[in-house]
């Protein structure tokens, strides 16, 4: 069986968050508030989308990594908009996560190998 305290990763991080949270017990989880978050988040998604799009290189060659990244959301807008936003807002959730302090743990250090003598 699992120790719940013991995840790690995303789900881990999450925890961590709302254990550090001190409006948690003031300010619970409602789901009658997630219409609203779902709005909140598409609003953001697309103010987001429309600012990279704006930002439009003028002079850009045919491999220049922001002319890539330019058309390639334009063809995911053509292709499919709902996709589109769920991709914004993840790179979005990456790029915050990003900037989060990063823990100072250490990595202990492994004892050194010692070679033996091949044999002949």
């Amino acid at each position: 069986m699992r120790d719940d305290r013991a995840v790690t990763g995303l789900a881990g991080l999450v925890r961590q968050l709302e254990a550090g949270s001190a409006s948690l017990p003031d300010y619970p989880q409602l789901p009658s508030l997630q219409p609203m978050r779902d709005a909140w988040q598409q609003l953001h998604a697309d103010s987001r989308l429309r600012i990279a799009l704006q930002q439009t290189p003028a002079e850009g060659g045919p491999l220049n990594s922001a002319v890539l990244v330019h058309r390639m959301l334009d063809a995911m807008q053509a292709l499919s908009p709902d996709y589109l936003r769920h991709f914004v807002a993840y790179a979005d959730t990456l790029a915050w996560l990003e900037q989060q302090p990063q823990p100072t743990t250490t990595v202990p250090k492994r004892a050194p190998r010692k070679r033996t003598p091949k044999a002949r």
